[in-house]
């Protein structure tokens, strides 16, 4: 699962609609205050809606500097009638079958009006029919306002897409009880029956599907049923106008608290009828119904739970770690917030019972054809000796010959506690962290960014900081091999978003293209290319941000000149 694309509007620099596509590595360059933090705080913005339902947040989830200061300090302009809007799209190629989209696997629609819609056949093993029936990709645009009447922010609008096409938007003024799904998309592709060209497929497939499609439902018109004739010609009418009373007995109105975006822990709830029972029979309880409202639970909330997962999963590194003091003591249970300052790396590293970590960021840090710092971390174990206590009384009297026995008793007793000290090659001594140069200690959270386990979307600020032009050029390599697996090949579960002033990471990965296409890789050299990096250049034109795609060809240079000399200050002292 990737993050793919976001689209921002409204939201602190940005004025008019930027869109920032991202790949496996994207790097963020630009002058200082040009903007480059705007992409990561809107992805922070989102996260705080989707997970604690917040449109107004200071400090965050994440931790650290990321302080947003509320909506009215991060609407463009400060300007209160202005709307943020922020679209992610997110491929999620390799989730097929997931929780969050049981359709995916063709879970959930048992009712016969569902059984020929083209999302009946999607199942995970069935990659026959997948260019046309399985979601890989989705899409969540979220639009805030401010309101007067509640004297603060609210989502206004959640709008759904998946493989590029609109699924519908749920909208709400300002008020409990008045959200609605609107713009609902009954030409999409997965709502559309199987048609002739499919029956072969379909019949090959039959077996693996444990289905048995019949000569009529092959073909049929999903309109043509009961439920197309009335239910989804209603659904039509109210698409037209989110907030009319049609006076019928089939509303889509959506069970929220203040604004658009419903409860997410809990099933979407919607005011459904059917129209062939009774106005006053329980409505609410007919298969049909209930077919009808497990489908827009999966195609409107499924993909915005995707989100909010992936968001949750999301690692930020900031520009400022600690650098941790003697006698450091790791947090036992995982605390995120952590990772923003560094320390979460370092209690990842001191609660690593098998090595496996540890022994990865010692190969980054001490192997010569990678960092080659002329450091390795090591683990040392103390004994503390508490004071008073017995033992340092009889330290304190002296020792006599009867003593041992007691104080062997004592010694095997006493706590202990693991320190993590760095080896200093050239001097063959070990030494805290905070005895180093400041360097070191910044780039160990960054290296342990990219070695553990977590997937999902990492996010570093400044990686290069402190850090000497050689050990930069190194770190590119570093970056690489984060988004690879284990042998080598490229992954979607880990994605990096490197906000940089560093020419010398560029540098480094423009030349593993080049070696790639040209197939004169060093042994042991990570591959990489064109289409598995993106160089974004963020600067300030006119009061707005804009991102400026920077493309690289497979020789290893830039097809685009950099704006406003960006990176010719080389060329301008030496020539």
């Amino acid at each position: 699962m990737r993050l793919t694309r976001i689209e921002i509007e409204n939201f602190k620099g940005i004025g008019k609609r930027q869109v920032i596509e991202l790949r496996p590595i994207t790097l963020l360059f630009g002058p200082n205050s040009a903007g480059k933090s705007t992409i990561l705080q809107a992805l922070h913005y989102v996260r705080e809606i989707l997970e604690r339902q917040n449109p107004d947040p200071d400090q965050t989830i994440a931790g650290g500097l990321i302080d947003l200061g509320g909506f009215s300090a991060l609407v463009h302009n400060h300007e209160l009638d202005r709307a943020i809007s922020i679209k992610l799209v997110i491929n999620i190629g390799d989730e097929q079958g997931s929780d969050r989209l049981p359709i995916n696997g063709g879970g959930y629609l048992k009712h016969p009006d569902f059984e020929n819609l083209r999302l009946r056949y999607v199942v995970g093993e069935n990659t026959e029919l997948e260019d046309y029936a399985v979601v890989q990709e989705i899409g969540i645009g979220i639009d805030v306002k401010w309101s007067e009447l509640i004297a603060g922010p609210y989502v206004s609008a959640v709008r759904i897409d998946t493989d590029g096409q609109p699924v519908a938007a749920i909208h709400s003024p300002p008020q409990a009880g008045r959200a609605y799904i609107t713009a609902f998309n009954f030409a999409h592709p997965l709502l559309q029956s199987i048609d002739e060209s499919d029956e072969s497929l379909i019949e090959e497939d039959a077996e693996a599907l444990a289905l048995e499609p019949s000569d009529d439902e092959i073909g049929a018109d999903p309109f043509a049923s009961p439920l197309g004739g009335e239910i989804w010609e209603l659904s039509r009418d109210m698409a037209s106008d989110g907030s009319s009373e049609l006076g019928s007995d089939f509303r889509v109105s959506i069970a929220t608290e203040v604004g658009a975006l419903p409860d997410l822990n809990r099933p979407l709830h919607c005011e459904l009828r059917d129209p062939e029972v009774g106005k006053f029979e329980l409505e609410g309880n007919t298969p049909r119904v209930r077919g009808l409202a497990a489908l827009l639970d999966e195609l409107m909330l499924g993909p915005v739970r995707i989100a909010r997962d992936f968001l949750s999963t999301m690692t930020y590194i900031g520009p400022l770690r600690e650098i941790p003091t003697r006698g450091f003591r790791p947090r036992l249970s995982p605390d995120e917030s952590r990772w923003a300052q560094g320390l979460a790396a370092w209690d990842l590293l001191y609660t690593d019972t098998r090595g496996e970590l540890f022994d990865a960021v010692n190969n980054w840090l001490s192997s010569e054809s990678k960092l080659a710092t002329n450091y390795r971390l090591e683990k040392a174990l103390f004994r503390e000796i508490p004071i008073p206590s017995r033992i340092s009384a009889l330290f304190e009297r002296g020792l006599t010959e009867d003593d041992i026995g007691e104080l062997q008793e004592l010694y095997e007793d006493l706590d202990s506690r693991t320190q993590i000290a760095l080896l200093d090659f050239a001097k063959g001594i070990l030494v805290a962290p905070s005895d180093v140069g400041v360097g070191i200690s910044q780039m160990i959270p960054v290296i342990v960014g990219c070695l553990s386990g977590r997937i999902g979307l990492l996010a570093v600020e400044q990686p290069e900081l402190h850090i000497h032009p050689a050990i930069q050029v190194a770190m590119g390599d570093l970056l690489i091999d984060a988004v690879h697996d284990g042998e080598g090949e490229p992954s979607s579960r880990k994605s990096l978003l490197i906000e940089t002033h560093s020419e010398h990471i560029m540098l480094r990965l423009l030349r593993r293209i080049r070696e790639t296409s040209e197939a004169e890789l060093p042994p042991g050299a990570p591959s990489l290319t064109t289409d598995a990096l993106s160089v974004i250049y963020a600067e300030s034109d006119d009061g707005s941000v804009k991102f400026i795609p920077l493309r690289v060809a497979s020789d290893g240079d830039f097809l685009d000149r950099w704006p406003r000399g960006f990176f010719e200050e080389r060329s301008e002292e030496l020539f």
